[in-house]
């Protein structure tokens, strides 16, 4: 993971270097190159190893291009990287950031607390599950993100996600799917990270450490709405520990941002026209997650996935000829 980057890009290979040099930072490099990739996907070192890639690959969209975004957001420990897009504070700030995040986060997974599992559901209504959540018990289960109309992910102890999966099925869920992950990231079994991380966030976002853009703008998970200062950037980064994703929100949050009322496909034929295409979304970091989801939003979406050098050239290649 980012050898490519590593290997092809000066401005990347640099900022790993650097990072490397971070506190608690020093194995992020090997770890990322050589896996091993049970250790890797721990949450405690895979949320440092994300984050550290994804600011690679902004530091290499950086070197080959002068893009520059109109709106930033993330998808949950994403929101880091896009605080860093938009200058609100240093990759070193959220480095230590999510190092610490998913310290926490694995530590609230572990023993003696209950397992946690996570289960997609596909095809049932936000009112729905919520219902079902409230039924079985919000002390143990929460909606976890919203991605998109048709898509909603239930969050909590791994007997009430099973209780929820065949609830679901039997309320008419089209699919439902078990996450493979290692704790019930965004529900109640995190208040534990939650409170930890609240406290060192209002230790590190400081105006000495921190400001927010007043040009580029970040839309928050847990309110979809933006960050307009530094009481609300230590709000929301403490909130999205336990809250949802409202990721269908985010995205609607960004269109308007960019001058797009709404999803394109929710406006009429003449209210296109009149605005032309919609903003194009880059998406930066390992994998097409995003690509997928803004897609499931709305069809008429574009986004461009960046992982890699190839990634890079294509973004280049795209803002050429456009």
């Amino acid at each position: 993971m980012g050898r490519d980057l590593y290997e092809n890009s000066p401005a990347a290979a640099a900022f790993l270097d650097r990072v490397i040099e971070f506190d608690g930072m020093d194995h992020i490099r090997e770890l990322c190159f050589e896996g091993p990739a049970e250790l890797l996907t721990r949450t405690d070192n895979v949320q440092p190893a994300i984050t550290a890639i994804s600011l690679m690959v902004l530091e290499a969209i950086r070197e080959a291009t002068d893009i520059t975004p109109i709106a930033c957001a993330g998808h949950s420990l994403g929101e880091y990287a896009a605080h860093v897009a938009a200058g609100s504070f240093s990759a070193e700030v959220a480095m230590n950031l999510v190092r610490w995040r998913g310290f926490w986060m694995n530590q609230a997974s572990q023993p003696p607390n209950p397992p946690g599992a996570m289960v997609a559901v596909m095809g049932l209504g936000a009112g729905a599950l919520e219902g079902i959540v409230a039924e079985i018990g919000t002390d143990k289960l929460a909606v976890a993100n919203i991605n998109s109309p048709g898509q909603i992910i239930i969050s909590g102890t791994k007997d009430a996600v099973e209780q929820v999966e065949s609830t679901a099925k039997e309320a008419g869920a089209k699919r439902c799917v078990m996450l493979n992950v290692s704790g019930a990231w965004h529900s109640p079994l995190m208040v534990p990270a939650e409170a930890k991380m609240k406290g060192l966030l209002e230790e590190v976002i400081t105006p000495e450490q921190t400001s927010i853009s007043e040009s580029v703008k970040v839309v928050a998970n847990a309110t979809s709405d933006v960050v307009h200062d530094l009481d609300s950037l230590r709000h929301t980064l403490t909130r999205q520990i336990t809250s949802p994703v409202r990721w269908d929100a985010c995205v609607k949050r960004l269109l308007g941002l960019a001058g797009y009322p709404d999803f394109p496909s929710q406006l009429s034929e003449d209210i296109r026209e009149e605005l032309g295409n919609p903003p194009v979304f880059v998406e930066i970091g390992p994998g097409k997650v995003l690509k997928g989801l803004l897609r499931s939003n709305d069809r008429k979406l574009k986004a461009v996935n960046v992982e890699d050098v190839a990634g890079v050239k294509a973004l280049k290649d795209m803002v050429e000829v456009n």
